[in-house]
């Protein structure tokens, strides 16, 4: 692991005890965004990019509780905790940086990547990865920060000077360009504001049959 991932699993790994009680509006909206885009059938291998405490693997198995569900995390605080929020369920937790992924080519019938792809240190290459290990036809959805907020371009710029952790915010025009460059199909994409503050993007994408 390279200084600037390490920098990434520490700060998450300090952040993890709290993260759930600090952070929990805002990941209840930002999360209702990604099952707004998501529909199963009930059976479905789906992989949680940056899963974090284990909260979007919750809402998912309380709906539907015949998914196949792997979290991976580059943390090992944040998995332990949502191991601990997810006991008995069907879920697989896995330790890695999204860029090197341990799963097999096209395991996946959906991918979720949801508040996490600012602190990405490798952005084409984690996508060319998510690529790899999603089945032709599957499905991406990514929810992050978007740049062309105004109050999201001052807190990237903050964030680039104080926080190690942090990578960098795109605008929609730029993650689209990033996905497909990454050879997905970008079927859907959209801006919305959550508060006066946060300002995200949402993508829905494909990966040609």
């Amino acid at each position: 692991m390279d200084k600037d991932s390490d920098a990434v699993r520490q700060e998450f790994d300090r952040l993890a005890a709290d993260y759930d009680r600090r952070w929990q509006p805002y990941i209840a909206v930002t999360l209702e965004s990604v099952l707004a885009a998501v529909s199963f059938d009930g059976a479905e291998n789906v992989l949680d990019i940056a899963c974090g405490t284990g909260e979007l693997e919750s809402l998912l198995l309380a709906r539907w509780p015949g998914l196949r569900i792997t979290g991976v995390d580059i943390s090992p605080a944040m998995l332990r905790k949502a191991a601990d929020k997810n006991r008995g369920k069907q879920v697989t937790w896995i330790e890695a940086e999204v860029s090197d992924l341990p799963v097999p080519e096209s395991r996946f019938d959906w991918i979720v990547c949801a508040n996490s792809f600012h602190y990405f240190r490798r952005p084409a290459e984690s996508l060319q990865e998510l690529r790899r290990v999603l089945r032709p036809g599957g499905t991406l959805v990514l929810v992050d920060w978007c740049d062309d907020y105004l109050v999201c371009k001052l807190c990237s710029f903050w964030l680039r000077l104080t926080d190690r952790a942090f990578h960098r915010t795109y605008s929609l025009a730029r993650c689209r360009a990033l996905l497909e460059q990454s050879g997905f199909e970008v079927v859907a994409s959209e801006r919305f504001r959550i508060n006066l503050v946060w300002g995200l993007m949402r993508l829905t994408c494909r990966v040609a049959s």
